[in-house]
């Protein structure tokens, strides 16, 4: 067995695990990353599909960043990565299709915030102008509220508070908390999708932008973080699959750690558990000083689809990215951004009933609503469906209740994951704020 130093060791390579280890490298800091995949990056990773599409590279599902990831971008610039060499920044303009209703869309200009979502509104096409105003009222009286509500509601409950009408409902903010939080409004956490939009079009303008990947996800982020681990010292141990975890003598002064791999034991002075609330939830089983017995992992969790299909070269959306409602996708994506022309990337989140069909219907089912879009469409070449059924936890009402915090009763034992209470829903900011967050209660410590 190693002995324990004053290494950090890092259960799991996701960009949660990444960002914690980068910040720690950056300090000085010895770490280890263990992960128990062949690569790192969770379920934000790029992969090589054996069936179909074999020529591309494809992440494991899509993914798009909002200006406001301020963290995220943060850390990008901390490995030296140049945010226009691995990302298209776009000012928010949403465009959505409907087999019953008129084409909807929405342009920011370049105003101060929240001046610029207010214009948008007030141009927001097809939309009568008593529901425009029903929504700026509702963003003006949040914005006095400080996006904070006394209790926690659903995002339906606070929509129909605000009259809303169902139009708008139907074509801006059900799209949204499903893009954002992947739950429905009927379950969704009001006050987590109130700071998703504060953040978003209560700071800078820029908070609002898109933001697409120019390439894929290994490349972008996981691969240059994982270099600078190294480059500062630190180890990232893949196909590392922890099956056991043994504090040591848990008391005030520190608890040591015993970390069990399938040929090895480490022995660990710190320890940050960047793995997945359930796969937390397992360790914890193993060994009951390790989480707080107040802390439940027992999330509910959501899956997401995403159907990439590939058309021939020419085939382009009429942007970057359209979306959809009452229809079953909702976000279209055109991988001409990242040198893949005519591949288009369709999500679907949060509906585990259209995962009953063939993976062959489902591309059929996309292909005919990407008609509505694209004139003259020819067939599809190629597709592949990704299904992540645990892609995020539901976030329901009342959710920021049962997030634990980073820091355990378990001296020298740190959680990091989306599904920490960082404020967010499960997204990269999210994980990677969690990540920053550990690492830099690390530091003080140190």
């Amino acid at each position: 067995m190693k002995s324990a130093d004053n290494t950090v060791h890092i259960i799991g390579a996701g960009w949660s695990g990444l960002a914690c280890a980068v910040v720690l490298a950056e300090a000085g800091i010895p770490v280890v990353v263990l992960e128990s995949a062949p690569q790192a990056g969770g379920r934000a990773r790029t992969v090589r599909y054996k069936k179909s599409l074999s020529s591309l590279t494809l992440d494991n599902g899509q993914h798009i960043m909002l200006g406001a990831y301020h963290n995220t971008l943060q850390l990008f610039r901390r490995l030296g990565i140049n945010e226009q060499d691995v990302l298209i920044r776009q000012t928010l303009g949403l465009t959505l299709y409907s087999t019953d209703h008129p084409v909807i869309s929405l342009k920011t200009p370049a105003l101060p915030a929240p001046l610029h979502l207010i214009y948008a509104l007030l141009n927001f096409n097809n939309i009568i102008w008593l529901d425009r105003f029903k929504v700026i009222r509702m963003l003006i009286k949040l914005r006095f509220q400080k996006f904070r509500l006394q209790s926690d509601i659903s995002v339906h409950e606070l929509l129909h508070r605000h009259l809303q009408p169902d139009i708008i409902i139907q074509a801006l903010w059900e799209p949204l908390c499903l893009g954002t939080m992947n739950t429905p409004v009927k379950q969704a956490s009001a006050q987590v999708f109130l700071h998703v939009l504060e953040k978003s079009f209560n700071q800078r303008t820029q908070a609002s932008d898109l933001l697409f990947f120019k390439t894929d996800l290994s490349s972008a982020f996981c691969e240059p973080a994982v270099a600078y681990i190294k480059q500062k010292g630190g180890q990232v141990l893949l196909s590392r699959r922890v099956r056991k975890i043994e504090s040591i003598n848990p008391s005030r002064s520190g608890s040591r750690f015993i970390i069990h791999t399938k040929n090895s034991q480490l022995e660990s002075s710190q320890l940050v558990l960047a793995t997945p609330a359930h796969i937390t939830a397992q360790l914890q089983q193993q060994n009951f000083n390790l989480i707080p017995a107040d802390s439940s992992l027992n999330f509910f969790y959501e899956p997401i689809c995403t159907i990439y299909l590939q058309y021939p070269e020419k085939v382009l959306l009429p942007q970057i990215m359209s979306g959809f409602f009452d229809s079953v996708s909702q976000w279209a994506i055109d991988h001409s951004v990242n040198q893949q022309p005519g591949l288009i990337a369709v999500v679907i989140s949060s509906s585990g009933k259209h995962l009953q069909r063939s993976h062959q219907q489902l591309a059929d089912v996309i292909h005919n609503e990407l008609k509505l879009i694209i004139n003259n469409l020819p067939h599809y070449l190629d597709y592949q469906v990704v299904i992540d059924k645990k892609a995020t936890f539901n976030c329901h009402v009342n959710i920021n209740a049962q997030r634990p915090d980073f820091i355990t009763s378990c001296r020298h034992l740190y959680l990091a994951g989306d599904y920490t209470s960082t404020g967010y829903p499960a997204t990269l900011e999210g994980a990677v704020t969690s990540g920053i967050k550990a690492a830099h209660y690390i530091i003080g410590q140190h």
